[in-house]
């Protein structure tokens, strides 16, 4: 393995992993829920944890960290700090429900330092509720002072965690409803700046380790911090401390294929840790194999010798809204996560190759008769997620839309698959000649039929994958609708009969009414708003950005109703990406 994968003074390379999937046991029950933080919340009783489902999650946990560290896996994720921060100014009752957590949290923590995992607790900045807003009173000073507070406190009451791991570009979603909100509070490079050079003095004389994520949703002047070299610049002037760590997605978006390794990785000259992700909540959620290996060893290739990348993070169950409700490593596991997370480990623990590791995995998993139908099913499955998951042509794309990298996936978000005009109206603009896709696509027929052969010849997750291949195919004639050949009438009766067939499946949202903006031009819709290189135009700076954060309210109020579901009441809201 490569030195520059290494912790200082260390042989062992930094693994973190993410560990809400035993917060989950309690409540998998296959409804939609929120994959973004551990659901504490639904722990609370009157103030206090609720015994019985502390302990399936204690016992959850503690099998979790086992397997997690057998993985190569060296330290872990607690979420979150706002559950475990007590004020002074807190009343009884909330008082209680902290001192409860605090209880759990001591417990999860000896769990995982025995395991020889290193704990950190991530956070937001800033969580909220009333009593903090009245004792801030809105001011910025106060509110870090605030939080520098809350970590100067976390570190006395669990003097055996390693650090903290921040957030400032998200928030929790809009349909969030505790005693713990967070907001997104740091909107300026400055303000940032201010806060780490108030926050980094604690960490430092505590010995402590400040992992400051440089992900966001391009909200505020900030919120193009991931790829921005000017922007990071602003952030960490004057800032020459041991105790920062920044962590970087891999690309310039969010967990897609078909996008360029992130440059800030290659160029930047701070410590850094790279974010992969296992349980891939824009492919399926490991409902069916979407093996990351081979995309994974290429970014291995390209940033092993980076002396500035001395570890990963892996993201093992962590992202997005779904009702797939496999536990990764626990329970009612998902096989797929489990490749995916046990390839990410091991490119970046080992000298293996992607092949090597899948090679290992399906002797290890299947039995002897069933190694060579395995492998093919899941070299399959890739193919067709390039192929027919993302349209090519248009992931191909290099394109930016005010602070952000346009996704190279638009059609499928997390457990559901979107049909509509808006969407086909994009896609048909970027896919050049649809006949000659359209073409591609039938000779893809023929990997679907061998995933069904080789499926009959599969005991292991033979359901599961026989389910897969009718997703596909359903996606297949879902794309001949986008591509302009198959009539949305014919569509929707494919799209009823899946439903009836996997009422658990994946969600479509179909709909075919006439696009209300048919108004805007392609020309102005794609050639202006959207640019091809991540650099600013002045277009963009003086016209574009502002604009659009005064329209979309608008925009919304008139066109509410064909806004996804998705879109409006889940996540973070689409307004955020405009702000």
């Amino acid at each position: 393995m490569n030195d520059s994968f290494a912790i200082e003074n260390s042989r062992t390379p930094f693994v973190l992993i993410d560990s809400i999937a035993p917060f989950f046991l309690p409540y998998c029950d296959g409804s939609r829920q929120n994959w973004s933080k551990a659901p504490l919340h639904r722990l609370i009783r009157s103030g206090q944890v609720d015994p019985k489902e502390a302990e399936i999650i204690t016992q959850g946990f503690r099998h979790y960290c086992h397997r997690a560290r057998a993985l190569g896996c060296t330290a872990i994720t607690l979420d979150d700090l706002s559950h475990i921060t007590l004020f002074d100014f807190y009343p009884y009752l909330l008082s209680r429900t902290v001192y409860s957590c605090q209880k759990l949290f001591a417990n999860l923590i000896d769990i995982a330092n025995a395991e020889g995992l290193e704990v950190f607790i991530t956070t937001d900045i800033m969580f909220w509720n009333n009593y903090i807003e009245k004792e801030s009173r809105g001011n910025d000073r106060s509110v870090r002072q605030l939080f520098a507070e809350a970590i100067s406190r976390l570190f006395d009451t669990f003097p055996a965690i390693s650090g903290v791991v921040v957030r400032i570009g998200e928030t929790d979603g809009v349909e969030v409803n505790c005693q713990f909100k967070s907001q997104m509070w740091i909107k300026t490079p400055e303000q940032c700046n201010r806060w780490l050079r108030e926050l980094l003095p604690l960490f430092e004389s505590a010995d402590k380790t400040l992992i400051f994520r440089t992900w966001g949703l391009g909200a505020f002047s900030i919120g193009d911090l991931i790829w921005n070299e000017q922007t990071e610049r602003q952030i960490i002037a004057g800032i020459d401390s041991s105790a920062l760590i920044l962590s970087r997605k891999y690309g310039q978006a969010d967990f897609f294929r078909y996008l360029d390794i992130n440059e800030r990785i290659t160029t930047s000259s701070i410590r850094q840790i790279v974010e992969f992700q296992a349980r891939r909540e824009y492919e399926g959620f490991g409902e069916f194999p979407a093996y990351v290996g081979w995309q994974y060893e290429s970014i291995r290739t390209a940033i092993q010798n980076n002396p500035t990348v001395f570890g990963i993070s892996v993201w093992a169950q962590t992202g997005g809204w779904s009702h797939f409700d496999r536990l990764t490593l626990l329970k009612n596991g998902s096989l797929w996560n489990e490749l995916n997370l046990v390839a990410t480990v091991s490119l970046f623990t080992t000298e293996q190759t992607a092949d090597e590791i899948l090679d290992q995995f399906v002797r290890k998993q299947f039995p002897r008769k069933e190694w060579d139908s395995a492998r093919s099913i899941i070299q399959l499955f890739d193919t067709l997620i390039n192929q027919l998951w993302y349209f090519k042509p248009y992931a191909e794309q290099n394109l930016w839309f005010r602070r952000l990298r346009v996704p190279p996936l638009l059609w499928i978000f997390w457990d559901t698959i979107l049909v509509n005009p808006a969407i086909r109206m994009v896609i048909r603009s970027f896919v050049g000649n649809p006949e000659e896709l359209r073409e591609v696509d039938k000779l893809l027929k023929t990997e679907l039929k061998m995933i069904a052969k080789l499926t009959k010849n599969i005991t292991v997750e033979k359901e599961s994958l026989e389910q897969a291949h009718e997703t596909f195919r359903l996606i297949f004639a879902i794309r001949g609708y986008y591509l302009g050949k198959m009539r949305h009438e014919k569509i929707a009766k494919r799209i009823d009969r899946y439903r009836v067939r996997y009422p658990n499946g994946f969600r479509i949202e179909s709909d075919f009414a006439p696009f209300r903006l048919r108004w805007i031009t392609e020309t102005i819709l794609f050639g202006l708003l959207l640019r091809k290189h991540s650099r600013y135009r002045l277009f963009d700076r003086f016209v574009l950005i502002p604009l659009t954060g005064w329209m979309f309210p608008l925009i919304k109020k008139y066109n509410f109703k064909r806004m996804p579901d998705l879109a409006n009441r889940q996540a973070v809201g689409m307004e955020l990406f405009f702000r």
